[in-house]
């Protein structure tokens, strides 16, 4: 208590005193001395005495608590001059504003919420005491995280018209490092083996994954996780008796090295003596027997009970009893060191769903989300149709969150509401994308797209792609629910115009226009087929002086324009659980495009493209994907057209060479012309990723950063005699590698990509780039 607040106390004890000591006397008038920002009647109010009123001893007492309770003051007293009650005051400052600096791990909107809810904001009265208590409990924060120097100042501005400004200067400090980690007790399992359950670790000197991961770093909440970790461990090998009987944390006097002591007590490993099903097993109980993978006379493990009341629980949700309770017991005997498992179901009743309430859509039609979705109104609650409901609203990339939820309706245990919460994305997008080589310069890419057009599900798209040798038009429209039963139809048109230039070599380009017709038609939830019919006008153009022979033969044989007219069958397969930030599930896509008659040409193109990936946990995730193609003539063409053939390198294939300069070169037509990349036939694309979270950042939702390897190049079969330099075939140690760093950030207003890619195996002939980026403008 500081000195000023001792000396008003004494003071009011006298004066209570010597109105304590004073005859009864009629209150002539009440003075409130002292007054700046609180009314007289805020303090007139809360006094138990009134003008008028004859005023006693114990009323003197009542009367300084009544006043001090308003919390407004700093000080009270009272007086009596003559009849008149004469309270003089001095009025606590208001807080004008509160500031905070220097904090990063507790966001500043949350420090203003916090000070909100204990009345420490602009406008409320100025409270030291409950100031100081809250920097306290600030550092007490700062220290479940492993930041013991953490220290919370405030500086306190006294402003005009008793009010005050409040500055929170934050020093949050360095998160204390774990120096050392003992083990004592533990005689069945080595050391080394629990080390790898927990994720706390002695902190390594220059051990980039263990920075990145911050698995050094100690924080309370850590420890109480690894602690489950080892519980976990243990029961899972039969350990029932397994438990932490102590734990120390001890902190070195600088406050930056962490030294932690557990103590534990393993025991015995319990075996299984019987299992039992109990309660309503309704008509299931054939099914959920076959669930019960566990039998007596096993080990004990938790992790298994645990999936088998999962796996009942789940097939209870299929048949409609959303709300089922599946729970396990154990019934040890120490002395045997067996253990009963009583695996208890409680079915509930069967649950329909009443309504289906759609929220969060403003530009969306409800129309275009309950086509998607698989669960019903009307319809029992069936767990995998409402996941298979939320996976399909994902795909659509309409919206950059969707959340499915069931709302229990008052009075009644057999129905629900179903609660569809979507967020829309920005459904208009301007992208601009590009890049950078030694060899070629810049190249980007301008498209306009519309999705979901008008909120009725259609998408329209417009692009301009432009590098050194080619300009691609294009515009698509596609309706994925052109009839009610998923039948999607669609329509593109295009005009692609190159030149001769460094990324072509300078040796041929090419004029086309045309358009496509597609129909697509659901097989099952998760696979589609397609079929398209194409017609094209492509116009060849040969730089005469730079030619390969493969091209000046095509061109003698076929001439320089052709009318194409291509028929397409497609089969894609999707599970993913999104688009752009999906980290879970399958997609693969098989297409074979035909060209024949009426047109002039007669080839096939056959591609086949799939991606998996393996989740671990919330931004942890591990992508395979592949790219194959082959193409070929056929009747009286031998061979695939050379300017249909399939390129490799480059941003979408592989990153760290420049685009479309690897592969099998062409035939000079003399010796004065260098032989140039002419591409290939068949192509061979693979590769891997492994997403990690984004480093510093906290709010992952915006972010996704991998570290990948690309590998491929493209080959041919289709060698003429005379090329020395082509080989017939697949040559596996032609495969060229890459490895590299994507950085993505999901803006508010549209993503920006940037990737960085070393070129692992480049050969001396060849181009190669490393850094590209991806703009894109959302409007």
């Amino acid at each position: 208590m500081g000195v000023f607040r001792k000396v008003a106390l004494l003071g009011f004890v006298f004066n209570v005193a010597a109105l304590a000591a004073a005859e009864s006397f009629t209150v002539d008038d009440i003075v409130v001395n002292g007054l700046q920002r609180v009314s007289l009647g805020s303090v007139l109010t809360e006094l138990s005495v009134s003008k008028g009123d004859i005023a006693d001893e114990a009323d003197a007492s009542n009367w300084l608590h009544q006043v001090y309770q308003t919390g407004y003051f700093y000080s009270v007293n009272i007086e009596r001059l003559d009849n008149d009650l004469v309270i003089n005051v001095v009025e606590r400052p208001a807080i004008e504003s509160i500031e905070f600096d220097g904090n990063s791990t507790i966001p500043t909107e949350t420090l203003k919420m916090v000070f909100e809810d204990v009345g420490l904001a602009k406008g409320e009265i100025y409270s030291q005491s409950l100031l100081e208590s809250i920097q306290l409990e600030l550092e007490k924060q700062y220290g479940t995280q492993g930041r013991y120097n953490a220290q919370v100042t405030a500086d306190i501005t006294a402003l005009t018209r008793n009010r005050v400004s409040v500055k929170l200067n934050i020093s949050e400090g360095p998160v204390a490092k774990i120096k050392h980690i003992q083990l004592v007790g533990n005689r069945v399992f080595e050391r080394d083996e629990l080390q790898d359950v927990i994720q706390l670790q002695e902190t390594r000197p220059a051990s980039f994954w263990q920075g990145l991961g911050k698995r050094n770093h100690f924080s309370s909440a850590a420890l109480t996780g690894d602690l489950q970790r080892l519980e976990d461990f243990y029961f899972d090998r039969g350990y029932l008796d397994f438990s932490v009987v102590s734990k120390q944390v001890s902190i070195s006097e600088n406050k930056a090295d962490i030294a932690i002591a557990l103590n534990v007590v393993e025991g015995e490993p319990y075996t299984i003596s019987k299992i039992d099903i109990t309660g309503d097993l309704k008509h299931l109980s054939d099914e959920i027997g076959e669930l019960v993978t566990v039998q007596a006379g096993e080990v004990y493990s938790r992790a298994d009970v645990t999936a088998v009341v999962a796996d009942i629980k789940e097939l209870l949700g299929e048949h409609g009893y959303a709300f089922a309770q599946v729970r396990d017991f154990r019934q040890p005997t120490p002395e045997t060191n067996e253990v009963d498992v009583i695996i208890q179901v409680n079915p509930g009743y069967p649950v329909y769903v009443n309504r289906i309430i759609i929220q969060g859509n403003v530009a969306t039609n409800d129309e275009v989300i309950r086509r998607e979705l698989r669960q019903l109104e009307r319809a029992l609650v069936v767990n995998k149709n409402i996941r298979t409901s939320k996976a399909r609203l994902e795909r659509l990339g309409y919206f950059s969150s969707v959340n499915i939820k069931t709302q229990a309706i008052a009075t009644r245990n057999d129905l629900v509401d179903l609660i569809v919460t979507v967020e829309e994305a920005k459904d208009s997008q301007i992208n601009i994308s590009g890049g950078y080589s030694d060899g070629s310069g810049f190249f980007g890419e301008f498209s306009v797209k519309q999705s979901n057009f008008m909120g009725a599900g259609v998408d329209f798209s417009a692009s301009v792609n432009v590098n050194e040798s080619t300009q691609n038009y294009q515009l698509s429209v596609d309706n994925p629910f052109f009839t009610l039963d998923g039948v999607s139809l669609g329509t593109d048109l295009y005009y692609r115009h190159s030149k001769f230039s460094e990324i072509t070599f300078s040796t041929y380009r090419t004029n086309t226009y045309g358009g496509r017709l597609k129909l697509g038609y659901p097989l099952s939830e998760n696979q589609r087929i397609s079929y398209g019919f194409g017609l094209s006008h492509d116009e060849l153009f040969l730089n005469e002086s730079n030619a390969t022979l493969e091209m000046t033969d095509f061109r003698d044989q076929n001439g320089s324009e052709y009318d194409i007219a291509t028929a397409q069958i497609g089969w894609s397969y999707n599970t993913l659980n999104g688009t752009l930030k999906a980290d879970d599930g399958a997609q693969a896509s098989l297409n074979v495009e035909l060209a024949t008659l009426p047109g002039d040409l007669n080839y096939y193109r056959t591609t086949l493209a799939a991606q998996k990936y393996f989740n671990f946990a919330d931004n942890l995730a591990f992508r395979l994907h592949t790219d194959l193609g082959y193409g070929a003539g056929y009747g009286d063409e031998s061979t695939l057209p050379f300017y249909k053939n399939f390129y490799a390198g480059g941003a979408r294939s592989v990153r760290g060479y420049q685009s479309g300069s690897l592969g099998p070169l062409g035939t000079p037509a003399s010796s004065s012309v260098t032989a140039s990349p002419i591409g290939g036939n068949i192509k061979i694309e693979y590769g891997a990723e492994l997403l990690i979270p984004t480093p510093i950042v906290k709010d992952q939702r915006s972010y996704r950063t991998s570290l990948f390897v690309d590998a491929g190049n493209v080959f041919t079969d289709q060698c003429r005699d005379d090329n020395l330099s082509c080989t017939n075939g697949v040559q596996l140690d032609e495969i060229r590698y890459s490895a590299g760093v994507d950085f993505t950030w999901i803006t508010p207003i549209a993503p920006l990509s940037f990737s960085y890619a070393w070129p692992l195996n480049a050969q001396e002939d060849d181009y190669t780039t490393n850094f590209s980026f991806n703009i894109g403008i959302s409007y």
